[in-house]
């Protein structure tokens, strides 16, 4: 097999492969087109991450095996931040280069693939998620993401979080309807939102704001009510998006 060339920035590949590595130790990439990009789950698989990062060239028919995503990573760190950035893909591993043309200093490291069907995919596919049509839209600033994470400490005897609208913004509830006498807080994430109003409360489970609170970026949230789904949409870089599928809790 000749060596496939993979025209990717080191900071759109360590982009896309940090929240991946947050939900999963391992993840399948593939290409298509202009784009690279995974679809992996959790191991209960309660939350679905689909990361896409665009490529200046198109590269057809790639698929990378990565069995320790975590390696992976400090490999790439192992790199630095100077340099061109290289990734080539031989039969079975890929090297990625940090090439210093001014000193002629060339940094490399060798990264062994694992044969299909070893690493768990997701039952989820892209067509389920770009079918979804959503009810609610409306975004999350970063520092109203501090805000949740915090007041997820004071209520941390609970782990569901209701979103609810009104006088035209949007609000979140830290709580558990179903237990009494536990602490709970309220706050106004967003000013303003497109679509229809949430009259009755909908919950899903606060942890995936874990995995959402690394963001530099605002969040973009949309909710479906059929079926009840959760969505939260992350712009990385003018390259890198993520988009996480959660669904809502029956109570």
């Amino acid at each position: 097999m000749s060596e496939i060339l993979i025209p990717l920035p080191k900071t759109s590949f360590e982009k896309l492969l940090k929240p991946v590595n947050r939900l999963t130790d391992s993840c399948v990439l593939k290409s298509s087109e202009n784009c690279l990009y995974t679809l992996c789950s959790s191991s209960d698989n309660s939350v679905i991450l689909y990361g896409t990062t665009q490529t200046p060239l198109s590269v057809d028919d790639l698929k990378l095996n990565i069995i320790s995503i975590k390696k992976l990573l400090t490999g790439l760190d192992c790199l630095g931040d100077s340099g061109e950035f290289k990734i080539v893909k031989n039969e079975n591993h890929i090297v990625c280069k940090s090439i210093d043309h001014s000193s002629n200093e060339e940094n490399y490291f060798k990264y062994h693939l694992v044969d299909d069907n070893i690493i768990k995919q997701s039952p989820v596919k892209i067509s389920n998620i770009a079918s979804l049509s959503f009810d609610i839209v409306f975004e999350i600033s970063t520092s109203k993401m501090k805000q949740i994470i915090s007041a997820y400490s004071f209520a941390n005897e609970v782990n569901k979080i209701y979103f609810y609208t009104k006088d035209n913004s949007v609000f979140i509830e830290i709580d558990d309807k179903d237990m009494q006498n536990t602490d709970n807080i309220s706050l106004m994430v967003s000013d303003s939102f497109s679509g229809n109003a949430l009259i009755d409360p909908i919950a899903t489970k606060i942890e995936i704001f874990k995995l959402l609170s690394s963001s530099k970026s605002p969040i973009k949230v949309k909710i479906s009510n059929n079926p009840k789904v959760f969505l939260f949409e992350i712009q990385e870089d003018e390259n890198t998006q993520l988009k996480y599928i959660i669904s809502a809790l029956v109570k």
